[in-house]
C-alpha cells in the first residue's frame, strides 16, 4: 500500500473512532439525564431514548471497526429520518454525510474489518488449495 493509500486509511479511521466517540459520549450523556437531553436537543423523550441506544450501538460498531460499512448505512438511515422529520440540522446533515463516506470507503486503518476480511480471504484460498476441492 502506497503512503497516499495509507494516508487516506488513517484519516478514514480517524474518522471513525472521532464519531465513534461523540456518538457512545453523546448516549451516555442523554441515558444519564434524559430530562436535560430534552430540554438541550428540544426532541420528545420517546424520540431521544431509542435515538441514544442506537447512536450507543453503532457507536460501538464504529470504536471496534466492526461492519463499518453497514453502521455507515444505518447513519446515512439516520441523518435522512432526521432530516426529514426535523429539518435541517447540522448533526443530521454530518451524520448523512459521513454516513455515505464510511459506507463506500469502509472502517479505514485500525478497523476489525480487515482482520475480518484477511482471515475469510486465508480460509478461501486454504479451502480452495485443499485436495477435497478438485
Amino acid at each position: 500500500m502506497n503512503s497516499n493509500a495509507q494516508l487516506h486509511s488513517r484519516a478514514t479511521g480517524a474518522i471513525r473512532l472521532l464519531l465513534a466517540v461523540w456518538l457512545i459520549f453523546s448516549a451516555v450523556r442523554t441515558f444519564s439525564d434524559p430530562h436535560q437531553a430534552v430540554a438541550d436537543q428540544g426532541l420528545p423523550l420517546g424520540v431521544l431514548l431509542p435515538l441514544a441506544g442506537l447512536y450507543f450501538a453503532v457507536g460501538a460498531f464504529l470504536l471496534t471497526g466492526f461492519m463499518s460499512r453497514v453502521a455507515g448505512l444505518v447513519l446515512v438511515g439516520l441523518g435522512v429520518w432526521q432530516l426529514g422529520s426535523f429539518g435541517f440540522g447540522l448533526l443530521a446533515f454530518v451524520l448523512l454525510v459521513v454516513g455515505v463516506y464510511l459506507a463506500l470507503r469502509g472502517g479505514g486503518a485500525w478497523a476489525m474489518d480487515i482482520y475480518v476480511q484477511k482471515m475469510q480471504d486465508r480460509a478461501r484460498k486454504k479451502a480452495l488449495s485443499s485436495p477435497e476441492s478438485t
